[in-house]
């Protein structure tokens, strides 16, 4: 996505050991990062020291770690451990043994209860697309670190965001875009496999509010 400044790299591996010993995690999760990752690795780290960019409250620091899969798949599940386990805004960059690409972030802010603690909060993902061979993209220009994180996940957020619209805004508009999105699927589902005709309508009806809804989400204002 982007090509990260010399001074930011960082490119140190993670063993997944690290992430086992640091975070309580059950045998399913612990199968599940045995079977699809393949290497975990700390790229880069955008920080006021390698990006020249003051800190905010929200954002002191923002991670940039790449995933190197074993197929072609990788559990949401993983990616909520790691950034359960690793403190700081992160984007994730995920490549696979055939050259393909993905990038994941979930947004994050310091706890108001314990400034020590980060919650996580809706994560938007990025279909895989052949990975580019070099990148020509520069960092986007930003005033600040939290900015910065802003223009870092844009990308990946299915709504643009509105004229004044805080990033934690944004999150939760596009957040319940995505569930209606869910919710549109599932009654469309039943809409199709319903014989009785007044179940029918009252599918139909709740179909047609759920996409009113969506498309107001949509709205630039």
């Amino acid at each position: 996505m982007f090509d990260y400044p010399t001074a930011t790299l960082v490119n140190r591996p993670i063993p997944k050991s690290k992430i086992l010993e640091k975070a309580r995690v059950s045998a399913r999760l612990k199968d599940l990062l045995t079977r699809q990752v393949q290497q975990i690795r700390w790229h880069a780290k955008l920080s006021p020291e390698t990006v020249h960019l003051p800190a905010t409250d929200q954002v002191p620091e923002i991670q940039i770690f790449q995933l190197d899969l074993k197929g072609t798949d990788i559990h949401p599940d993983l990616l909520q451990l790691l950034d359960k386990t690793i403190p700081q805004p992160i984007l994730f960059v995920i490549t696979t043994p055939d050259q393909q690409v993905a990038y994941s972030a979930a947004y994050k802010r310091p706890s108001e209860a314990d400034a020590g603690q980060w919650v996580v909060g809706a994560r938007f993902t990025s279909d895989f697309t052949p990975a580019p061979e070099q990148s020509h993209h520069s960092l986007p220009v930003a005033l600040d670190l939290g900015r910065l994180y802003t223009a870092l996940l844009e990308p990946l957020l299915p709504l643009q965001g509105r004229q004044g619209e805080s990033l934690a805004g944004l999150i939760e508009r596009c957040d319940h875009h995505q569930a209606l999105q869910r919710r549109i699927a599932q009654l469309t589902a039943k809409v199709r496999r319903e014989k009785q005709f007044n179940r029918r309508v009252g599918y139909n009806q709740e179909l047609n509010s759920a996409k009113a809804e969506m498309e107001a989400l949509a709205r630039h204002a």
